[in-house]
């Protein structure tokens, strides 16, 4: 489904492209500081997404259905009318998929802090950076990291590119909201919701009929504005 092009003109879309700048970012500069600091998770690990089910704000919601309603029709369709099995599961993120490679199914999708955690960091009370490790990581397998925190001055010394800090894009997302509220819901209900949201501005429009694309869900590509 072409949601985008469906959704030209609408509010909805104006928050996808908004969203999908913050999220070009964050992977740019996360970039330029995996490659300065050397440090990446493990290939394969998804142990930060076990029993973890994010609160997720409207536009991430939004970004998210669209892009599912984009890349694998089918998901979308399961979710809609109740019959994906994960919905059942209270104890985890619906979207994850223990016995893929991959786990996350929606990844080119996914959500804010999906993204920011590991190779972000938050400030501490003076207002420096700072950074801990996933402390999921094999102790064997980080050197020459510790599990600990590392302060400012460190982080200056490990990498000349800046941390990401968490809150910088945190802020920008909130932004998105008319009254900034920060007013979330778990993932599981805002992306049913959202999802039968676009397809009703589909309908609406007269483009909610069969969908040709199956989509792939392991697809990393992000939406196209």
């Amino acid at each position: 489904m072409d949601i985008m092009r469906i959704l030209e003109g609408t509010r909805e879309k104006e928050l996808i492209d908004s969203l999908g700048g913050i999220y070009a970012d964050i992977e740019a500069r996360q970039g330029e500081w995996k490659k300065a600091a050397s440090f990446s998770c493990q290939d394969g690990c998804g142990e930060c997404c076990s029993h973890f089910e994010p609160d997720v704000l409207e536009c991430e919601a939004l970004y998210l259905a669209a892009w599912i309603l984009e890349h694998d029709f089918p998901l979308a369709e399961r979710l809609m009318d109740g019959s994906h099995a994960s919905l059942n599961n209270e104890d985890g993120c619906i979207l994850f998929k223990p016995d893929s490679p991959y786990h996350c199914t929606v990844y080119g999708g996914r959500c804010l802090i999906c993204r920011l955690f590991g190779y972000s960091g938050d400030l501490d009370k003076d207002g420096k950076r700072r950074w801990r490790p996933c402390r999921f990581y094999p102790a064997d397998k980080l050197l020459p990291f510790e599990h600990r925190t590392y302060g400012e001055d460190e982080l200056t010394v490990l990498s000349p590119v800046p941390l990401p800090v968490m809150t910088d894009f945190m802020e920008q997302a909130l932004s998105l909201s008319p009254d900034s509220s920060g007013h979330t819901e778990a993932l599981r209900v805002a992306l049913v919701a959202a999802l039968k949201r676009l397809m009703f501005i589909a309908y609406i429009k007269g483009d909610g009929g069969d969908n040709d694309n199956g989509g792939g869900n392991d697809s990393p590509a992000p939406l196209s504005a």
